[in-house]
């Protein structure tokens, strides 16, 4: 019943964390219509935002290291659902949030 996924996450090969490769880790989660049907349709996102709540410096300071990554969906209806995710450094310091919503094929 539950779309929450929760993972480690970092670029490879490693390298030092900066707002373009924070802004594709955010949208590394595959679509939660795929937890909650148990196969794939197709998908398409509508819309998508990225929130940094990091400094350049707090980037630097995370380095090369993993992201705690998690997403969840809210609701699925008329062919659309809604994604929120967030990501955390090894030192608890959430740096991104985003909302997403897609189109899935019924």
């Amino acid at each position: 019943d539950s779309s929450l996924t929760q993972l480690w996450m970092r670029d490879n090969p490693p390298r030092p964390l900066d707002f373009a490769s924070l802004t594709a880790l955010s949208d590394l989660f595959f679509p939660r219509v795929f937890l909650r049907r148990a196969r794939l349709v197709p998908v398409g996102t509508v819309s998508m935002t990225v929130y940094f709540h990091a400094s350049a410096e707090q980037l630097a300071q995370t380095g090369t290291g993993y992201l705690l990554g998690q997403t969840r969906a809210q609701a699925f209806r008329n062919g659309y659902f809604d994604q929120t995710s967030q990501l955390w450094n090894e030192a608890g310091i959430l740096l991104v949030t985003t909302h997403q919503i897609v189109y899935y094929k019924e």
